[in-house]
């Protein structure tokens, strides 16, 4: 699937998670080196269940990616953009804002 295939059926097929609180898992900037990465892929490991997920950055920007490859690259692209991560089968997601918050969610049930 393309770019902007993953961003327009993420955003039809993500309406109805079921979302988490939001949880801070901090920024990696010059002013504030504390984003939480093992926090992160621990949640990341128990929510999702391939080792594939979509990267959704944009239209432009979104791809397939291993979960691990993923996981490193969050604090980068949280300098410049906010970035959601989903299953293939768009059931189970993690989004992360630029602020240092992220939340998941699942299909309901």
């Amino acid at each position: 699937m393309d770019a902007k295939n993953i961003f327009i059926s993420s955003q039809h097929r993500l309406k109805d998670l079921d979302w988490s609180d939001l949880i801070y898992v901090g920024l990696d900037h010059e002013k504030a080196n504390e984003y939480k990465a093992e926090m992160v892929a621990e949640y990341a490991h128990k929510l999702f269940d391939e080792s594939e997920v979509y990267v959704i950055i944009g239209r432009h920007d979104s791809h397939l990616s291993t979960l691990d490859e993923a996981l490193s690259k969050v604090s980068t692209i949280l300098k410049t953009a906010d970035v959601m991560l989903c299953d293939t089968a768009f059931t189970k997601a993690m989004n992360f804002d630029m602020i240092g918050v992220m939340s998941f969610g699942q299909k309901r049930s």
